[in-house]
This record gives C-alpha cells, structure tokens and sequence, in this order.
C-alpha cells in the first residue's frame, strides 16, 4: 500500500531535535522510499524543512 508520511525540522530556536535528514533515515529503514517531496519556509526567526516522504508499506 502507498503511503506518506511529513516530517518537519525549524532550525533558528536552538532546536535538538533530529535533522530532517536523519529522521527520514530513521523512518525508511524498513520501507520501499518511492520519493521525498522538499519545502523550505523561512521568516524572521526560523527556518523551516518540511518533507513529504512517499512510500510502500507491506505487500498490498
């Protein structure tokens, strides 16, 4: 079955989360990765990474 799933990362609030990138890693380990849909927001305070990852779960 084709699912997604977004992740997201804000860089400017000294923020400890993952990057985007590892938590992208994390997540397709056991998955068939079909493609990886990227925005950037920026304002005054921030950054933001957004990720749209589409993949195939399971054999359906």
């Amino acid at each position: 079955m084709i699912k997604t799933k977004e992740f997201r990362h804000y860089t400017g609030f000294g923020s400890k989360e993952p990057s985007l990138e590892e938590q992208i890693n994390e997540f397709i380990k056991d998955k068939e990765l079909i493609d990886i849909k990227y925005q950037i927001t920026e304002d005054e305070n921030c950054v933001g990474h957004y990720a749209l990852v589409i993949y195939k779960d399971g054999d359906k």
